[in-house]
């Protein structure tokens, strides 16, 4: 018995040296069940799955943390709690029926689409800045919302399908200066 056990360790770690590893949304995907697919206004490579689970928010929580160790963890707050991990941020929000929506995004669609305030008592802007890599993103991001025609992307459980977004391109990348060849700058 001990042989069998040191072989399955040892297949493990090689499956993980040969990179065939599963990332957070192939756990989420093998579990629970898809409802919907929302793509973002900007990158249709960006995504958002939506899931659902038939247990509370805690359940699911513990279940992916065992899975994968996520890179932060919020708190649960007001029915909503949030996973970050390298790609993803998956968000956990009650269904107040014993199930909970589990919400897989990618960190574009995130950057791109999301309503500051969603992670108001979750999450802190600094933070978002980084794993977002975006400086001050929650102002910026912010001034688009309100600026742009559309509205941005508050989470399935209050935007949902109907979700189109702004359509107008965030300025997060490159220099907002002036000025062109030949100018100071």
């Amino acid at each position: 018995m001990k042989g069998l056990t040191g072989l399955l360790a040892a297949f493990i770690l090689l499956l993980s040296a040969c990179g065939i590893t599963k990332d957070i949304q192939e756990i989420v995907e093998d579990r629970y069940q898809l409802e919907d697919v929302v793509e973002s206004s900007v990158d249709s490579s960006d995504v958002s799955k939506v899931y659902s689970a038939e247990e509370d928010i805690p359940s699911v929580a513990s279940y992916l943390q065992e899975q994968i160790k996520p890179n932060e963890v919020s708190e649960l707050k007001d029915g909503k709690q949030i996973l970050v991990y390298d790609d993803y941020i998956v968000t956990l929000e009650d269904r107040n029926d014993d199930s909970t929506t589990v919400e897989v995004a990618t960190v574009g669609f995130v950057r791109d689409n999301y309503r500051p305030s969603f992670f108001d008592g979750l999450l802190a802007y600094y933070i978002l800045d980084e794993i977002l890599d975006v400086d001050d993103w929650g102002k910026k991001q912010k001034n688009r919302c309100l600026n742009a025609t559309g509205n941005c992307y508050e989470g399935y459980g209050s935007t949902g399908g109907s979700y189109k977004g702004p359509t107008t391109i965030p300025s997060f990348r490159g220099s907002s200066r002036g000025g062109g060849p030949g100018t100071g700058k």
